[in-house]
C-alpha cells in the first residue's frame, strides 16, 4: 500500500493524476485444486516434497454440515482452501495476474493475498483513455479468473482518482464501465486498512483513527468510573465495620 501511495505522492508533484482501483479476488472457497497445483508446478516451479507436503493437505478431506442435530452426508472437498493456508495459496495468483496481465496494458499493480490494487497515471486532460485502458484490463483480469474457476467480485471493486485537488476536479470522467458493472469513482477508499482520500492528505483516515480512540477512551474513562464507584463503595464499608468494632 505505501508503494501505490508513494508511487502517487511522486506522480502528483509532477501535475498529473493517479487512478486507482481496488479488486477483491473472491478466491478461498472457489480455488481448483488440479488447477492450483499445476499452477505452483508450472509457474512457481515447486516440486518435489514441496508439492508433495500441498497435495498431501488438499487431497483427502471431506466435509459435512451438522445443523440442530442433523447431519448432511459427507462429502469430498474438491475445491476452496481452508483456514491458515488460505492466504498462501491463494496469493499464488496474484502476481500472474500482475505480470500478465496488468503490467502488459501498461498499467502497475500492488498485490497482498486476495486483494488487488492497479494503478496507472495520466495527465488531467485524456482521463478517458485511462479510465478505458483501466476498464479493458479489470474485464481481463475477470475473464482470466473465470477460466481458472475464481471470481474476480465487481460488488467490491472501487475507483478512486489521486492528486491535488486542482487536477483532480478536472478529471470529468468517473464512472468505470465493465461488461457486468458501472462503477463509481469514489472520494474515498478503504486500502488494506487506511483510509485513502483524493487529495492524499490522508484527513480522512486520521479522522477515522481520532473517532476510534475517542471511543476507546471514552470506554476506557466508564470503565476506570465504575471502578472507582466500587473502590469508594468498598472503603466505606470498611469504615463502617471498624466503627462498628
Amino acid at each position: 500500500m505505501l508503494k501505490v501511495i508513494g508511487d502517487a505522492y511522486v506522480t502528483a508533484d509532477t501535475g498529473q493524476v493517479t487512478l486507482l482501483s481496488l479488486l477483491d479476488l473472491s478466491a478461498f472457497d472457489t480455488v481448483d485444486h488440479p488447477i492450483l497445483v499445476e499452477r505452483l508446478r508450472r509457474s512457481f516451479g515447486v516440486a518435489g516434497r514441496a508439492l508433495n507436503w500441498i497435495l498431501s493437505y488438499l487431497t483427502g478431506r471431506s466435509q459435512f454440515v451438522r445443523f440442530n442435530g442433523t447431519v448432511s452426508c459427507i462429502t469430498p472437498v474438491v475445491c476452496g482452501v481452508r483456514s491458515w493456508p488460505s492466504n498462501q495459496f491463494c496469493s499464488c495468483y496474484t502476481p500472474l495476474v500482475s505480470s500478465k496481465l496488468v503490467q502488459n496494458g501498461g498499467l502497475s499493480a500492488h498485490a497482498y493475498t486476495d486483494d488487488l490494487q492497479v494503478y496507472g497515471h495520466v495527465n488531467p486532460a485524456p482521463v478517458m483513455t485511462l479510465m478505458a485502458r483501466m476498464a479493458d484490463c479489470i474485464t481481463r483480469i475477470g475473464v482470466w479468473m473465470a477460466s481458472n474457476r475464481l471470481c474476480l467480485n465487481p460488488a467490491k471493486t472501487e475507483v478512486i482518482w489521486l492528486g491535488s485537488t486542482r487536477r483532480v476536479t478536472q478529471c470529468t470522467v468517473d464512472l468505470l464501465k465493465l461488461p457486468d458493472a458501472s462503477i463509481q469513482s469514489s472520494c474515498t477508499v478503504r486500502d488494506l486498512g487506511v483510509v485513502v482520500d483524493q487529495d492524499l492528505s490522508l484527513a480522512a483516515h486520521m479522522s477515522a483513527t481520532l473517532q476510534v480512540c475517542a471511543i476507546s477512551i471514552s470506554a476506557m474513562a466508564s470503565g476506570i468510573n465504575i471502578y472507582l464507584q466500587l473502590l469508594i463503595s468498598l472503603i466505606r464499608i470498611v469504615d463502617i465495620s471498624n466503627s462498628n468494632c
